[in-house]
């Protein structure tokens, strides 16, 4: 009598029990013929969105290990679908690569990596695999390689963090506020929708600094930044873009909405008081523009939100300010007679901030 075949099976690890797919955002589908069936045999489903319309939906609802991006420039949409990618990073543990003929000479924010076109690709991510999943040909080194690249990880994010908010107040910076602004431009442009830009500014910031020193001051600072986030919807995005000024960008808002948002924020500040149940003597000057009523460009709708502003100071301080509230001619003289903050001609949100949060109207 025979003996009894020991049986090969091994227990399947976890990470093959529940494979998580490939999401492939662009070109004309994922690779057929050779190059497809060893796709296939890699055991991940795979799943192609023709454009980076519904790509974030599916991310979100797929959560894959690897997305695929195929494309050779970057374009506005893909831009904006890289930073939702990043957004979806904090909860999905996947990396994104960017499929390319060449390489880059500068890999884009959210993109993790570069694939190469051409018989390797393949095994690219299969090594992409490897290294997350922690397989056999890596079981020697794998919980090395994978503590090594949680660190690398973390590393990766707290730079990019860095690179997007700002140091005191842990809200978004200047930087990446002008870039947002452009990306919600065009995506107004294309749908044919509104956004409002809510600039504000803080009245009595200087006298705080003086009278209890800059630490309480940046305490100040970072309540009222802290209290402004949780006073906007998810979608809009607060930023500190220098001193004691904010910018809202408030999508799919007319100028209405966003008059009542500010007036909210504006008498919530007036409120703000310290761990003591002391008040922080600061209230806020506000001004509201909108596209399309208030300019066709976003420079054009930031400086008179700014503008705005200023007429608010003008006006006692404490209050809020639409464009349009006041008569202005071509150059807006009448309006700039009072105020001492030279934004004309400027293109450029550099010009509009005060590095030292001091206050130019008395």
């Amino acid at each position: 009598m025979s003996a009894k075949k020991k049986s090969t099976n091994r227990p399947t690890p976890k990470f093959e029990r529940a494979k998580r797919p490939i999401v492939w955002i662009g070109g004309s589908g994922i690779p057929g013929g050779a190059t497809g069936k060893k796709l296939i045999a890699l055991g991940h489903p795979l799943h192609w969105e023709p454009g980076s319309s519904k790509a974030a939906r599916s991310v979100a609802t797929l959560q894959p290990v690897i997305v695929v991006l195929e494309s050779e420039r970057m374009s506005e949409s893909l831009l904006a679908l890289l930073f939702t990618l990043t957004e979806l990073k904090s909860t999905i543990d996947m990396v994104v690569f960017q499929l390319r003929r060449r390489e880059p000479r500068q890999i884009a924010d959210g993109v993790d990596g570069i694939l190469m076109y051409g018989p390797s690709l393949v095994q690219q991510i299969k090594t992409i695999l490897a290294t997350m999943a922690g397989s056999r040909a890596f079981k020697a080194t794998g919980l090395r390689a994978q503590k090594r690249l949680k660190k690398v990880r973390g590393e990766l994010d707290r730079l990019r963090t860095l690179a997007v908010k700002d140091d005191l107040t842990c809200i978004y910076n200047l930087r990446f506020f002008n870039r947002s602004l452009e990306n919600e431009h065009q995506r107004a442009l294309r749908f044919g929708r509104s956004y409002s830009l809510i600039f504000l500014d803080l009245d009595g910031l200087r006298e705080v600094n003086s009278r209890k020193g800059h630490l309480v001051g940046g305490q100040v600072l970072k309540q009222v930044a802290t209290f402004v986030s949780d006073r906007v919807r998810r979608i809009d995005l607060p930023a500190r873009i220098g001193g004691d000024e904010f910018v809202i960008i408030c999508p799919e808002t007319a100028k209405p909405a966003a008059r009542l948002v500010a007036e909210r924020i504006r008498s919530g500040i007036e409120r703000l008081q310290d761990d003591k149940g002391k008040s922080l003597e600061i209230t806020a000057s506000i001004g509201v523009a909108s596209f399309p009523d208030d300019g066709n460009l976003p420079e054009e709708v930031l400086q008179r939100a700014d503008r705005a502003l200023y007429e608010a100071k003008s006006r006692g301080k404490n209050r809020v300010c639409s464009w349009g509230d006041f008569e202005a001619d071509g150059d807006d003289k009448s309006f700039l007679g009072s105020v001492h903050h030279t934004v004309d001609n400027s293109p450029s949100i550099e010009k509009l901030k005060t590095p030292d949060g001091s206050e130019t109207i008395n």
